[in-house]
C-alpha cells in the first residue's frame, strides 16, 4: 500500500514538473521575410502558444538567403540549449543536417525527404523529423490526366537547372511517366528569359501539356509562356499552388499552414511534453493534398472540367 502511494506521489510530482516547465524553441527560416506579412514562422509561434505548454522563449532566426549564414546561425543555435529547433523550407535542410548535432529538431515546408538523405521516412534518425509538402509525382501526373479527361498522352516538363531538387525530380518524372504509360520530354532552363524558347521547343515536340516543376523562377514567370501555350490550347500545370494563381491550369499540393496545424504542432508537443526523439517519429504529410483549379484558364483553353474534379477542388480561380 505504501509503495502504491509513493508511486502516485512520484507520478503527480512528475506531471506537475512537466506542466511547470517552460520551454525554449527556436524557429529558423532560410529566407528573409517581410515583417508586416504573414509567414509560416509566425503561424508556428501562434499555434505553439495556443497549446497548453509554457514557453520562456520562442525566438526567430534567419539564414538571410545564404547557405553560409544559415550554417553559422544553426551551428550557434545547437549550443544554446533550446529544447527544440524548427526549420522552415527545403533550403534550411542541408545546413541544418550538417549543423544540428545535439538539439532535437523538426522541419517543415520541405520537398521529398529522399532529396536530403532521409532513406527511411518512418524512422529518419539523427534527432530529426518533420513534415513534407511533397506529393508523389505519379499522383500529380495522374491527377493532371484526370483534369484533361484521361486524354493525356505526352507531357513536357520544364526544370530550373539550378534547383536543388532537380536531379531527384528528373528521375521521378521519368519513372512516373513510364509507370503511367505517358510519353515525356524534358527541358532545362537557367534564366526566366529562356522559358518562352523552352515552351516552344516542347510544343514543337508535340506535347499535350507542360508541367512547371519546383522553382519560384518557373511558377512565378508562367506569364512569359502563356501567350504561346494559350494560342495552341496547351495547358500548363504546376507543382506549386502559386503557379495556378499565375495562370497554370491546376496543381495538387499541400498547404503550408494546414501542415503546421495538422502535423507539425502535434509532433512538437510530443517532443517537448513527452520527450520523444524526433529521429524515431515518422516524417508526416497532409493526408489530403489540396487541389487548385484555374477555371478562368480552362475557359481560355476551351477545356471542359468534369464536375467531379471541380467538386474536389480546394480553391478555384
Amino acid at each position: 500500500m505504501k509503495n502504491m502511494f509513493m508511486f502516485f506521489i512520484i507520478v503527480f510530482l512528475t506531471l506537475v514538473s512537466l506542466n511547470a516547465k517552460e520551454f525554449k524553441v527556436a524557429i529558423f527560416d532560410f529566407d528573409v521575410r517581410d515583417r508586416n506579412q504573414p509567414s509560416v514562422a509566425k503561424h508556428i509561434e501562434k499555434k505553439l502558444k495556443n497549446t497548453n505548454l509554457k514557453f520562456s522563449k520562442i525566438q526567430h532566426f534567419s539564414g538571410r538567403d545564404s547557405e553560409i549564414t544559415s550554417l553559422r546561425v544553426l551551428t550557434k543555435l545547437d549550443t544554446m540549449n533550446f529544447d527544440l529547433i524548427i526549420t522552415i523550407t527545403s533550403d534550411s535542410m542541408v545546413p541544418a543536417t550538417h549543423a544540428l548535432k545535439n538539439t532535437p529538431w523538426l522541419f517543415t515546408n520541405i520537398n521529398n525527404p529522399r532529396f536530403f538523405g532521409i532513406r527511411d521516412a518512418l524512422n529518419p534518425g539523427s534527432h530529426k523529423s518533420g513534415v513534407t509538402y511533397y506529393v508523389p509525382v505519379d499522383k500529380q501526373i495522374n491527377f493532371f490526366n484526370e483534369v484533361l479527361n484521361k486524354k493525356l498522352k505526352k507531357i513536357g516538363v520544364i526544370f530550373d537547372y539550378f534547383a536543388k531538387s532537380r536531379r531527384a525530380e528528373l528521375v521521378e518524372f521519368r519513372e512516373a511517366s513510364l509507370k503511367l504509360h505517358i510519353k515525356y520530354e524534358i527541358v532545362l532552363i537557367k534564366e526566366p528569359e529562356e522559358l518562352k524558347e523552352a515552351a516552344q521547343e516542347l510544343l514543337n515536340m508535340g506535347v499535350e501539356a507542360i508541367i512547371i516543376t519546383s522553382s519560384g523562377k518557373l511558377y512565378n514567370n508562367i506569364d512569359k509562356i502563356l501567350e504561346i501555350t494559350n494560342a495552341k490550347k496547351i495547358p500548363i500545370f504546376s507543382v506549386n499552388k502559386k503557379g495556378v494563381a499565375n495562370g497554370a491550369l491546376s496543381a495538387i499540393a499541400s498547404d503550408y499552414y494546414k501542415m503546421v496545424e495538422e502535423n507539425l504542432i502535434p509532433m512538437a508537443i510530443e517532443v517537448l511534453r513527452n520527450g520523444a526523439n524526433p529521429g524515431h517519429m515518422p516524417v508526416q504529410y497532409l493526408k489530403k493534398p489540396f487541389i487548385y483549379l484555374n477555371l478562368s484558364q480552362a475557359k481560355k483553353l476551351d477545356l471542359e472540367i468534369s464536375e467531379e474534379v471541380k467538386e474536389r477542388a480546394s480553391k478555384k480561380y
